[in-house]
């Protein structure tokens, strides 16, 4: 199959595309900055694009039989452990009432992570283009990785970031994903949007657990980055969970 992926310099992304090639597809790259994609291959082409603008997105869609995305938002971590480093500094070297001092090493970090974290809807503005661009292609197959939590997955990442994670530093990124998946579920085409649990780089064990019912509110879970793109892949000619929302998790 040819093949289209987005989101392919991340993580999930770069697994799908070494499956991919490993299975047999043409695969192309959708990149902001090629530059960050290092991989190669003869049945590999990577091209530049920004999924806010509709040409790009419209003209790299064109002569695909499916699509995959695994866009996702990062949160700016080096800049918070700068102004992390930064306080704990100031704090140390100015003199500073005990308030003071709490305010500068504990309430400035939380204040930063709050503003960088505001609200965006990247995701969701740029799916729009994507699925508009893939529905005006006559393309029918669009497999998305959203993530648990999401929607009517809500609690079911564990304790820890039902308590901290998402309520003080996810919150909107899991609305703008909720947005996300209610585009796609919209549209016209043949989707499925996977919710894997927490993420992690290990080895791919093609042994997992998959459905409506995965995931805890108090246990955490996990699963490889490598299985949510082998499972994605399957998606591809799998009818199982078609136009649904399977949670993913070991």
């Amino acid at each position: 199959m040819k093949l289209l992926v987005f989101g392919a310099t991340g993580g999930t992304g770069r697994c799908l595309v070494q499956q991919a090639l490993a299975q047999g597809h043409t695969v192309t790259a959708f990149a902001r900055e090629p530059a960050k994609f290092h991989l190669v291959g003869d049945n590999l082409r990577v091209v530049r694009g920004d999924i806010l603008q509709a040409e790009s997105v419209e003209a790299a869609v064109a002569g695909h039989d499916a699509v995959l995305s695994a866009l996702g938002t990062r949160l700016p971590v080096r800049i918070v452990v700068l102004i992390v480093v930064v306080c704990k500094i100031i704090v140390r070297r100015v003199h500073l009432s005990r308030l003071g001092s709490v305010f500068v090493e504990l309430g400035v970090p939380i204040l930063a992570i709050l503003l960088l974290s505001r609200r965006k809807t990247i995701l969701s503005d740029g799916t729009r283009n994507i699925v508009r661009a893939i529905e005006r292609a006559g393309i029918k197959r669009f497999v998305v990785e959203s993530s648990l939590g999401v929607g009517d997955s809500k609690w079911r990442l564990g304790i820890f970031h039902n308590l901290v994670a998402i309520p003080l530093f996810l919150r909107n990124v899991f609305a703008d994903k909720e947005a996300q998946e209610q585009i796609i579920a919209n549209s016209t085409l043949d989707w499925v949007i996977v919710r894997p649990a927490a993420l992690t780089n290990g080895p791919q064990r093609n042994v997992y657990r998959a459905g409506s019912n995965v995931g805890n509110w108090f246990v955490p879970s996990k699963i490889s980055r490598a299985d949510v793109a082998a499972f994605m892949l399957k998606q591809l000619t799998d009818e199982e969970y078609l136009r649904q929302r399977p949670g993913l998790a070991y």
